[in-house]
Protein backbone atom coordinates (compact mmCIF):
# COMPACT_ATOMS: atom_id res chain seq x y z
CA UNK A 1 0.00 0.00 0.00
CA UNK A 2 1.44 3.41 -0.93
CA UNK A 3 2.52 5.67 1.91
CA UNK A 4 -0.04 8.29 0.85
CA UNK A 5 -2.86 5.76 1.38
CA UNK A 6 -1.57 4.99 4.87
CA UNK A 7 -1.37 8.69 5.64
CA UNK A 8 -4.95 9.29 4.48
CA UNK A 9 -6.18 6.31 6.48
CA UNK A 10 -4.34 7.46 9.59
CA UNK A 11 -5.81 10.94 9.14
CA UNK A 12 -9.30 9.44 8.76
CA UNK A 13 -8.81 7.32 11.88
CA UNK A 14 -7.72 10.40 13.83
CA UNK A 15 -10.72 12.30 12.49
CA UNK A 16 -13.03 9.49 13.64
CA UNK A 17 -11.62 9.65 17.15
CA UNK A 18 -12.00 13.45 17.17
CA UNK A 19 -15.60 13.32 15.91
CA UNK A 20 -16.56 10.61 18.35
CA UNK A 21 -14.91 12.47 21.20
CA UNK A 22 -16.72 15.68 20.32
CA UNK A 23 -20.01 13.83 19.97
CA UNK A 24 -19.60 12.42 23.47
CA UNK A 25 -19.17 15.83 25.02
CA UNK A 26 -22.95 16.30 25.02
CA UNK A 27 -23.01 14.37 28.31
CA UNK A 28 -25.86 12.03 27.49
CA UNK A 29 -26.45 9.28 30.03
CA UNK A 30 -25.89 5.62 29.23
CA UNK A 31 -28.98 3.60 28.41
CA UNK A 32 -29.93 1.16 31.13
CA UNK A 33 -31.26 -1.44 28.70
CA UNK A 34 -30.24 -2.69 25.30
CA UNK A 35 -33.09 -2.59 22.80
CA UNK A 36 -33.23 -4.89 19.79
CA UNK A 37 -32.97 -2.39 16.92
CA UNK A 38 -32.05 -4.60 13.94
CA UNK A 39 -32.98 -8.00 12.52
CA UNK A 40 -30.79 -11.09 12.25
CA UNK A 41 -31.30 -11.17 8.47
CA UNK A 42 -30.18 -7.53 8.22
CA UNK A 43 -27.02 -8.32 10.21
CA UNK A 44 -26.32 -11.24 7.86
CA UNK A 45 -26.49 -8.90 4.89
CA UNK A 46 -24.34 -6.44 6.81
CA UNK A 47 -21.66 -9.08 7.41
CA UNK A 48 -21.20 -9.52 3.65
CA UNK A 49 -21.16 -5.77 3.07
CA UNK A 50 -18.69 -5.25 5.91
CA UNK A 51 -16.39 -7.89 4.45
CA UNK A 52 -16.50 -6.23 1.03
CA UNK A 53 -16.28 -2.59 2.12
CA UNK A 54 -14.86 -2.30 5.64
CA UNK A 55 -12.74 -5.30 6.65
CA UNK A 56 -9.62 -4.18 4.78
CA UNK A 57 -9.29 -1.27 7.23
CA UNK A 58 -11.19 -2.46 10.32
CA UNK A 59 -10.24 -6.16 10.22
CA UNK A 60 -12.26 -9.30 9.57
CA UNK A 61 -13.11 -9.51 13.27
CA UNK A 62 -13.63 -5.73 13.67
CA UNK A 63 -10.39 -5.72 15.68
CA UNK A 64 -8.94 -2.75 13.83
CA UNK A 65 -6.13 -2.56 11.35
CA UNK A 66 -5.40 0.69 9.57
CA UNK A 67 -8.80 1.88 10.82
CA UNK A 68 -9.90 1.78 14.47
CA UNK A 69 -11.34 -1.28 16.19
CA UNK A 70 -15.12 -1.55 16.15
CA UNK A 71 -15.22 -4.07 18.98
CA UNK A 72 -13.28 -5.08 22.06
CA UNK A 73 -11.56 -3.09 24.78
CA UNK A 74 -10.61 -0.15 22.56
CA UNK A 75 -14.25 0.38 21.58
CA UNK A 76 -15.38 -0.05 25.19
CA UNK A 77 -12.89 2.58 26.40
CA UNK A 78 -13.80 5.00 23.61
CA UNK A 79 -17.51 4.50 24.21
CA UNK A 80 -17.16 5.02 27.95
CA UNK A 81 -14.98 8.11 27.65
CA UNK A 82 -17.12 9.78 24.97
CA UNK A 83 -20.59 8.43 25.87
CA UNK A 84 -20.70 7.12 22.31
CA UNK A 85 -24.15 6.44 20.85
CA UNK A 86 -25.09 4.26 17.88
CA UNK A 87 -26.17 7.44 16.07
CA UNK A 88 -22.73 9.01 16.57
CA UNK A 89 -20.90 6.05 15.08
CA UNK A 90 -23.47 5.54 12.34
CA UNK A 91 -23.45 9.19 11.30
CA UNK A 92 -19.70 9.19 10.91
CA UNK A 93 -19.74 5.86 9.08
CA UNK A 94 -22.54 6.78 6.68
CA UNK A 95 -21.07 10.15 5.76
CA UNK A 96 -17.31 9.43 5.84
CA UNK A 97 -16.82 5.75 4.99
CA UNK A 98 -15.45 3.92 3.16
CA UNK A 99 -12.41 6.12 3.23
CA UNK A 100 -11.71 5.81 -0.49
CA UNK A 101 -15.37 6.55 -1.43
CA UNK A 102 -17.24 8.37 1.37
CA UNK A 103 -21.04 8.07 1.43
CA UNK A 104 -20.94 5.83 -1.65
CA UNK A 105 -23.09 2.98 -0.35
CA UNK A 106 -26.89 2.93 -0.33
CA UNK A 107 -28.65 3.96 2.87
CA UNK A 108 -29.94 0.43 3.49
CA UNK A 109 -26.40 -0.92 3.05
CA UNK A 110 -25.06 1.40 5.76
CA UNK A 111 -27.92 0.33 8.04
CA UNK A 112 -27.12 -3.34 7.38
CA UNK A 113 -23.43 -2.78 8.19
CA UNK A 114 -24.44 -1.06 11.45
CA UNK A 115 -26.69 -4.04 12.24
CA UNK A 116 -23.71 -6.34 11.75
CA UNK A 117 -21.51 -4.19 14.00
CA UNK A 118 -24.22 -4.30 16.68
CA UNK A 119 -24.61 -8.08 16.34
CA UNK A 120 -20.85 -8.60 16.49
CA UNK A 121 -20.76 -6.58 19.71
CA UNK A 122 -23.46 -8.66 21.38
CA UNK A 123 -26.55 -6.52 20.84
CA UNK A 124 -29.75 -8.58 20.48
CA UNK A 125 -31.61 -8.91 17.19
CA UNK A 126 -35.28 -8.00 17.03
CA UNK A 127 -38.23 -8.09 14.67
CA UNK A 128 -37.82 -4.66 13.06
CA UNK A 129 -35.00 -3.75 10.68
CA UNK A 130 -32.79 -0.79 11.49
CA UNK A 131 -33.47 2.06 9.09
CA UNK A 132 -31.04 4.75 8.02
CA UNK A 133 -33.11 7.43 9.78
CA UNK A 134 -33.41 5.40 12.99
CA UNK A 135 -29.67 4.66 13.01
CA UNK A 136 -28.80 8.33 12.46
CA UNK A 137 -30.93 9.41 15.41
CA UNK A 138 -30.27 6.44 17.70
CA UNK A 139 -29.44 7.27 21.30
CA UNK A 140 -28.64 3.64 22.15
CA UNK A 141 -25.26 3.48 23.85
CA UNK A 142 -22.54 2.02 21.65
CA UNK A 143 -20.11 -0.39 23.27
CA UNK A 144 -19.23 -4.07 23.20
CA UNK A 145 -21.60 -6.25 25.22
CA UNK A 146 -19.61 -9.40 24.50
CA UNK A 147 -18.27 -11.13 27.60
Amino acid sequence: MPVSDLGRRATAAAALVAVLTAAGLAGRSLASSTPAIYTAAQAGTGAKLFSANCASCHGDQLQGNVGPALTGPNLVTLAKNTKLKVGDLFGFMALQMPLNAPASLKKDQYAAIMAYILKFNGYPAGQKALTYAAAMSSTVSMTSLKK
